[in-house]
C-alpha cells in the first residue's frame, strides 16, 4: 500500500502547479514568437515540448527571468529536431541507394483469395494471422481474445474448410471479401 500524500505534498504541487501555470500564460506568445520566427512549420512543436521540460524541470527554472532559459531550451529542442530530421533524409537516401528497386508484385492467387473470402470470419483469421503476420497459437489468442485451445480447434477446422474449397474449385467470392475482420473467437 502506498502512503497517502501530506499536507505538504499538496501544497507543494499546487504552487508547482500555479508557478508553472504562471510561467506558460507569462512566456507563451514570447516562445512562440521566437519558434515560429525559426520555423513555422514546427512552432507548436517546439512551443509544446520547451513547455514540457519546463514542466519536467519546474525546479531549475530561474525565478527572476525565466524568458532567456526558456527561449534556450526552445532552441535546443528546435536544434534536436533539426538534427533529427538531418539523420532520417541521411537514412532515408542510404536505403533509396543500398537497397535497389523494389521486386514486382506477385500476382495474387485468385483462387485461393476466393477461396479464403468464402471461409467464415474467423476462420479466415486465425489463418490469416498464423500464415501472414507469422504468429504461433499463443499470440493468435491474444490478438482475438480467446483461448490457445480455441485457436488450435478454429485452425484445424479453418484448414480443413480451406482444402477442401481449393480442392472442389467452388470458390467463388469476390477478393474484396477478404477485408472484413471478425470480432471474436
Amino acid at each position: 500500500m502506498s502512503a497517502s500524500p501530506t499536507k505538504e505534498d499538496t501544497l507543494a504541487r499546487e504552487t508547482t502547479e500555479e508557478r508553472f501555470t504562471e510561467l506558460y500564460r507569462a512566456h507563451v506568445d514570447a516562445v512562440r514568437a521566437y519558434a515560429w520566427r525559426r520555423g513555422p512549420a514546427v512552432a507548436d512543436d517546439v512551443v509544446a515540448e520547451t513547455f514540457l521540460i519546463a514542466w519536467r524541470r519546474i525546479e531549475q527554472v530561474p525565478d527572476g527571468h525565466p524568458l532567456p532559459w526558456l527561449l534556450a531550451v526552445a532552441r535546443n529542442v528546435r536544434l534536436n529536431q533539426h538534427r533529427g530530421e538531418r539523420r532520417r533524409s541521411a537514412l532515408a537516401e542510404r536505403l533509396r541507394l543500398t537497397a535497389g528497386p523494389w521486386p514486382p508484385p506477385e500476382e495474387p492467387d485468385r483462387q485461393l483469395a476466393a477461396a479464403l473470402a468464402e471461409l467464415p470470419e474467423l476462420d479466415r483469421e486465425v489463418l490469416l494471422l498464423d500464415a501472414w503476420d507469422g504468429l504461433d497459437n499463443a499470440a493468435i489468442a491474444v490478438a482475438l481474445g480467446c483461448t490457445r485451445a480455441s485457436v488450435a480447434v478454429r485452425k484445424t477446422r479453418a484448414r480443413r474448410r480451406l482444402e477442401t474449397l481449393l480442392a472442389d474449385g467452388r470458390a467463388t467470392a469476390p477478393v474484396a471479401a477478404l477485408e472484413r475482420t471478425p470480432d471474436a473467437c
